[in-house]
């Protein structure tokens, strides 16, 4: 199995102060009991944090790929590349190609259509953007997977849900199957809690089970 934590838009310290408590020991809980992230994606928007990127990077296996926010182009690390993307391979060598970007191209913010020609594009079967800081799991009609993590902090912007909140993404190399865990905190309970679906790759294409 390959894990991977899909993560972003932590706007620290201009729209949050830090890393909810809450949400980092969630992450440190996690990988004590089931072993590090084999890789991390992170959305892009991290602005000025470098203590975040190391703590994820303590908590993954592998590699850690971070993309360039339109906040951090103006306050931030302005090094990142707007794409990256990452090929899992299966027990029968088929691949799949998860690409990454933080989204600030597609107008409207979010827009499905665009995401999934930009995925077309690409040629990357799961795309994981964030720009919106508004979760989502979307799997088109084409059998492209769309994935928004959130905002990590609940930060503000214009479509933001505030909730606080990440993926993590499991995929099954024998079975061909993923598993999509959206992880929240709630603001009220401040307590975490976590929701599933599952997805199966065939032919190139992802289908919901």
């Amino acid at each position: 199995m390959v894990r991977v934590l899909c993560i972003g838009d932590s706007h620290i310290p201009n729209r949050a102060k830090n890393l909810p408590k809450e949400i980092s020991d969630y992450i440190v809980d996690f990988t004590a009991k089931e072993g590090l992230f084999d890789f991390t994606l992170f959305t892009g928007d991290l602005i000025n944090c470098p203590q975040l990127l190391e703590f994820l990077n303590l908590n993954t296996k592998k590699d850690l790929l971070v993309v360039l926010g339109n906040m951090d182009y103006h306050y931030g690390n302005q090094e990142s590349p707007i794409y990256q993307d990452l090929d899992v391979f299966f027990e029968d060598n088929d691949k799949i190609t998860i690409g990454l970007t933080h989204g600030a191209q597609i107008r409207p913010r979010g827009d499905y259509s665009q995401l999934e020609n930009l995925a077309i594009q690409k040629e990357y079967n799961i795309l994981i953007s964030g720009h919106t800081h508004k979760e989502d799991i979307q799997l088109t009609n084409k059998g492209i997977l769309l994935i928004n993590p959130g905002s990590v902090t609940g930060a503000w912007s214009f479509v933001t849900s505030g909730i606080p909140s990440f993926i993590v993404l499991d995929i099954i190399k024998d079975e061909k199957t993923i598993v999509v865990h959206l992880i929240q905190l709630s603001k009220k309970t401040k307590r975490v809690s976590e929701l599933q679906s599952y997805f199966t790759f065939n032919k190139n294409k992802i289908l919901k089970i």
